[in-house]
């Protein structure tokens, strides 16, 4: 009988393997650099990950349940309620500075894998959508308005992001941001004034 992979070797590796594409990028990621930079050898990445895109897939998911946590942390150490707007001014807060531009090229790099690759990359294209509703859900939006601005609000943050990534021009798009942020913030108050 086969032997199972064990899961603390496999979050170990994955864990240094987001490190290791953090810095380095996975455009022309080979098996056999990053198995000799996490001190193992490619057969071993295989037989927890199954094969390079399982490994990329389980990448992007230890990136995610990084950013996830800080998302979570966020939100729960907030003074009062946090709302989209504020969220969004600390996301692009956060991912917007020089040394998360890794990360977002990362991401970018992934998308661009599973747009020409969706079976080889499953679970790349859907999720962020998915995330982005539960966060709409959140500030009591009606069910029939959250997939649209999720859908709106994500695409408009992740189109800055490519444009900072592409250009590097901070200044233009963080006044960009600002004024999506703004928009939604009015949005807000005229929300809580139609409730009150």
């Amino acid at each position: 009988m086969a032997r199972l992979p064990d899961p603390s070797i496999r979050k170990a590796l994955r864990d240094h393997a987001v490190d290791y594409v953090l810095t380095h990028g996975i455009s022309d990621l080979a098996l056999r650099p990053l198995a000799k930079a996490l001190h193992t050898n490619a057969r071993m990445l295989v037989y927890h990950f199954g094969s390079r895109e399982g490994l990329m897939r389980e990448i992007l998911e230890g990136l995610r349940e990084r950013e996830y946590a800080h998302i979570q942390a966020w939100f729960a150490t907030g003074r009062r309620s946090r709302t989209i707007s504020d969220f969004l001014r600390w996301y692009w807060g956060r991912l917007s500075v020089p040394n998360a531009r890794p990360a977002a090229r990362l991401i970018f790099e992934l998308y661009a894998l599973a747009l020409r690759n969706p079976r080889g990359y499953p679970g790349v294209l859907e999720p962020p959508l998915a995330y982005w509703k539960r966060l709409v859900a959140s500030t009591g939006l009606p069910s029939k308005l959250r997939a649209p601005e999720a859908t709106l609000l994500l695409a408009a943050f992740r189109g800055l992001l490519l444009d900072l990534a592409a250009t590097g021009d901070r200044v233009r798009t963080e006044g960009a941001m600002k004024m999506l942020a703004q928009l939604v913030a009015s949005q807000e108050t005229q929300s809580r004034r139609k409730g009150a």
